[in-house]
């Protein structure tokens, strides 16, 4: 079962394409670091571009995500550190010595995570009951889109229009619905980008794009979702349950109290 917190992490999803899952033996370092535990209110920050990044009031959960290139529901620790609606939140402004591309630079966290908050871990493969994401019999119910950005917005209908949406990203997005529950692995076969509106929770015409997204965060019994049967009749899409074995990133060690510098 997922934990139901990873729904806090839609907040991310929307709008951003995936990120890169490479992970490097021997990753680069930053030249100059600033980790500090966040203090205040206020929303998130997530800025990264050649040889800088600032992210602030993040979770430690997210960060491990961005460094080792896995999902919400494939690392087990602490729930302060893993939680991703965790109240224990961070700052991290760093630099490095070159115009690094992003994802050199998310490579770059995981050394930052192991010298700041002591981060120790190892991984385990572990067989998980997931849903597959797969083509409904009649083939899908959207098209190509046309190779620009990753993009959602609101569709006007309660719903979500996804604009040059790849399978894998849809496959997280439904991964972090506590209605679903469960892990959700792209087995659709379909590699490209692409366009389509989807009614994924029980919002009303005309919501807005967070009254959306926290209708999908809800607690809500399956049965009464609209998720499930609105992937087949809106995209041409089923759930289908099986059981993969899954690597993990199992905490050994990790301080809540990060050396600054």
């Amino acid at each position: 079962m997922v934990n139901r917190s990873c729904a806090v992490y839609l907040l991310v999803i929307f709008g951003l394409l995936p990120r890169g899952s490479m992970v490097f033996a021997q990753a680069p370092t930053f030249e100059v670091a600033s980790v500090k535990i966040h203090k205040g209110g206020g929303g998130t920050t997530r800025e990264i571009e050649p040889g800088m990044m600032r992210y602030l009031n993040i979770t430690l959960g997210e960060f491990i995500m961005m460094a080792y290139g896995v999902k919400c529901y494939q690392i087990t620790g602490p729930d302060w550190a893993v939680n991703n609606a965790s109240s224990d939140r961070y700052d991290i402004v760093a630099k490095a010595a070159r115009n690094d591309p992003p994802g050199q630079m998310r490579q770059m966290i995981g050394p930052l995570l192991s010298e700041r908050f002591r981060l120790q871990f190892h991984r385990e493969t572990r067989e998980l009951p997931v849903f597959a994401l797969i083509i409904a019999k009649g083939g899908p119910k959207f098209k190509e889109g046309d190779g620009g950005e990753s993009n959602a917005y609101p569709d006007g209908n309660g719903g979500i229009s996804f604009k040059n949406y790849p399978m894998d990203a849809l496959a997280t997005l439904l991964s972090n619905i506590p209605a679903v529950g469960r892990a959700v692995v792209d087995r659709t076969g379909l590699s490209g980008k692409y366009t389509f509106a989807a009614n994924l929770s029980d919002a009303a015409p005309g919501a807005s794009i967070g009254d959306i997204k926290k209708s999908i965060g809800a607690d809500v019994d399956p049965v009464s979702s609209p998720v499930l049967s609105n992937l087949q009749l809106q995209l041409g899409l089923k759930l289908y349950a099986v059981k993969v074995p899954m690597e993990m990133i199992v905490i050994d060690h990790v301080e809540k109290t990060p050396t600054e510098d």
